[in-house]
């Protein structure tokens, strides 16, 4: 049975680390006379020929304990660390080993290092550190009773900073932030852990809402969830620092504002609490708000709420496009004064659960993104999070860091500047997919360079107004669940292409998820007199994706395409595994990849010319699922219809085939099915 979720309010899509346990060596006795129980210090190589080990003893060994009792009396008696005394004690202090034989030990080495006090000696571990010559050496402490175990003493490296792909691909780095304090960016989300090491913890630089619309319980400055701390690292990870990561901004003063719109479990957040804290982010003298959220439907409170934000107080607002893959609205993202940011890959291709609509106005990185989290979240203090809420912040940093360089523009002209010098992406020009195309810092720069006037054009037009159609619609279960009811959280895109009424379901019903009926009359086109034959074409289906053809990932056959359009694979394993010169990101149109193939095209049809008065017209193109009543391999349930619900086309439409074609090749809801 398939099983299908949708997280409320952030989808947080975290990867798989795999784990290798060594097993422990034990054995019989051995001779050890060949073992350098000395050592060099800790900036020094060992001997070419040698490998440095380390042996763990049974408890109560006698050979062990005389030796390390003897390095504690000589460590005593300032005569060096080693195990075996000096040169002048050999004939006097030699242990008996377990075969009868007068242990004697080179010279010992002075190590000048504290933490061996006794030798090579780690007494609580009962272990001691040696220098072998050859494996027959290392068997032989395998072979002792003596003995537990015997492994190699790996070198271990100060881990150095690291900067995230992300930070690469809008070329942040190509831009000064010598200028950044200038900028505030207020991130409303689930608080900041002001403890990290790779995040400013000063109170002149990041300051925190605390009034009544906090979410709490706990502080600004406390993240209980960790997704306010991750989108935090992306904007003003400190770099420099030897440590961690690198943030857009990274010098550490670009201006930061916190409010806790959701509390440490990370749940949902009502519309109006979420205009009431960036109207705290406006108070807090935000110049950018970061929402790495979003859900619910439209509302007119809301849309009023940010227009007047954006022009009347001059803050540009940024908000994630939404996780669902499909090409619903997501709101805040959706309004036409908040730049709604889709999610890419290391490949620049768009993430499967990125949405895709005419609202998406930019794209940034989103897939596997390194960031900063809280040690109670991840103990490492980092971790690579998926999701359009991973992408919006390097949105929100780039304006920062861009406007920082000219504080004199507004909101408008920054906004116009990062979407007009955006890279582009997918087909020439805006797309749905990745609006106009992927941030970048060094071109947003040049733009602002150039002198540009604010274009009378690069202001959103507002989307018009929408009755829900039929008026009074509610769903299946009852007048509870109404239009009303659908505009909260997340239940247009939970339950809006279920429980239909009269054969209508919420998404064609409700303004609030996408459907409705525009107000006023429908639009009559005047007809236009041909005065010629010409041909028309008709319209020509969008193009069909091809995965690779056998392409698998790097673990064999079994992971597939297929298997990577079940769940959130794609999101979290889709830029790893490379096989064939693709990961699954790349070869996969489950994942956003594969190859776009033609689509079959209806041969041009020729007007009448017998009437002048008449426009000639095109039969439409029609889809039909093929073959007709398709269902998949695990019964009827889960036929075309159902395919059609929420984003199973994506998430199980290359799997469960019957009658040789799965849904993605079946079903004209999942772009399969046959053109007549």
């Amino acid at each position: 049975m398939k099983f299908y979720s949708i997280t409320l309010a952030l989808a947080l899509l975290l990867g798989h680390v795999p784990q290798t346990l060594a097993k422990p060596n034990t054995g019989a006795t051995g001779n050890e006379q060949d073992a350098t129980h000395g050592a060099p210090t800790s900036e020094e190589e060992p001997p070419s020929n040698r490998q440095r080990y380390v042996v763990k003893f049974k408890k109560g060994s006698s050979d062990y304990n005389a030796r390390l009792k003897n390095a504690k009396n000589n460590a005593k008696r300032g005569q060096g660390n080693g195990g075996q005394g000096n040169d002048n004690d050999r004939g006097k202090s030699g242990q008996q080993g377990n075969r009868g034989k007068t242990r004697n030990s080179p010279p010992v080495q002075e190590r000048g290092n504290d933490l061996f006090p006794f030798g090579n000696f780690l007494p609580k571990a009962n272990a001691e550190v040696i220098y072998l010559d050859s494996d027959n050496d290392k068997k032989e402490y395998e072979q002792r009773d003596d003995v537990e175990y015997i492994e190699l003493d790996h070198k271990v490296y100060l881990m150095n900073e690291s900067v995230p792909f992300g930070i690469e691909r809008v070329k942040a780095l190509l831009v000064p932030d010598t200028d950044v304090s200038n900028r505030k960016v207020c991130i409303v989300d689930t608080g900041f852990d002001i403890t990290h090491p790779d995040l400013t913890s000063d109170t002149n630089v990041v300051t925190g809402y605390e009034g009544d619309a906090s979410a709490g319980p706990s502080a600004w400055s406390y993240d209980g969830h960790g997704h306010g701390t991750h989108v935090a690292g992306t904007i003003a990870a400190i770099g420099g620092n030897g440590q961690g990561v690198v943030g857009v901004n990274r010098n550490g003063q670009v201006k930061l504002h916190i409010v806790k719109v959701f509390g440490d479990d990370g749940n949902w957040a009502w519309g109006s609490s979420l205009v009431a804290a960036v109207e705290a982010c406006v108070d807090g003298g935000a110049n950018i708000v970061s929402m790495s959220l979003g859900g619910g439907g439209f509302s007119q409170t809301e849309s009023d709420a940010y227009d007047r934000i954006s022009t009347e107080d001059n803050v540009l607002l940024v908000a994630a496009a939404g996780n669902d893959g499909n090409t619903a609205y997501s709101y805040p993202a959706s309004y036409t004064s908040v730049m709604s940011v889709a999610a890419t890959d290391s490949n620049n291709n768009v993430a499967g659960f990125s949405q895709k609509n005419d609202q998406v106005d930019i794209a940034a990185p989103g897939v596997a993104i390194q960031s900063t989290l809280p040690s109670h979240v991840a103990s490492s203090g980092y971790a690579a999070w998926s999701g359009t809420s991973m992408a919006t912040p390097h949105v929100s940093g780039v304006a920062a860091l861009v406007w920082s360089l000219d504080t004199t523009r507004t909101a408008a002209e920054i906004r116009q500047a990062l979407e007009a010098s955006a890279q582009d992406l997918g087909v020439a020009g805006r797309d749905d997919s990745y609006g106009h195309g992927l941030v970048r810092a060094d071109l947003a720069a040049a733009y602002l360079n150039s002198g540009f006037t604010l274009s009378p054009t690069a202001a959103p037009t507002p989307a018009p107004p929408c009755t829900d159609n039929p008026e009074g619609w509610y769903d299946i279960d009852g007048a509870t669940y109404n239009c009303a009811w659908y505009a909260q959280g997340t239940n247009c895109a939970t339950y809006g292409d279920s429980f239909a009424n009269n054969g209508i379901t919420a998404n064609m019903a409700c303004c609030v998820c996408g459907g409705g009926a525009p107000d006023g009359p429908p639009a009559t086109a005047t007809p236009t007199a041909s005065p010629t034959a010409n041909p028309t074409p008709s319209p020509t289906p969008p193009p069909t994706c091809g995965d690779e053809p056998q392409w698998h990932d790097s673990d064999g056959v079994t992971f597939g395409c297929e298997w990577y359009a079940q769940k959130t694979n794609c999101a979290v394993y889709g830029d790893n595994y490379e096989n064939y010169g693709k990961t699954a990101n790349a070869a996969c149109c489950v994942c956003g990849g594969g190859a776009d193939t033609p689509s079959p095209t209806a041969a041009p049809t020729v007007a009448a010319t017998a009437d002048p008065t008449v426009s000639p017209t095109v039969a439409a193109t029609q889809c039909t699922d093929d073959p007709e009543g398709w269902f998949d391999s695990d019964g009827s349930v889960y036929n075309c219809e159902w395919y059609g619900q929420s984003s199973h086309c994506a998430w199980y439409g290359d799997s469960y085939a019957n009658l040789g074609k799965t849904a993605n090749e079946a079903c004209c809801v999942c772009g399969g099915g046959s053109f007549s």
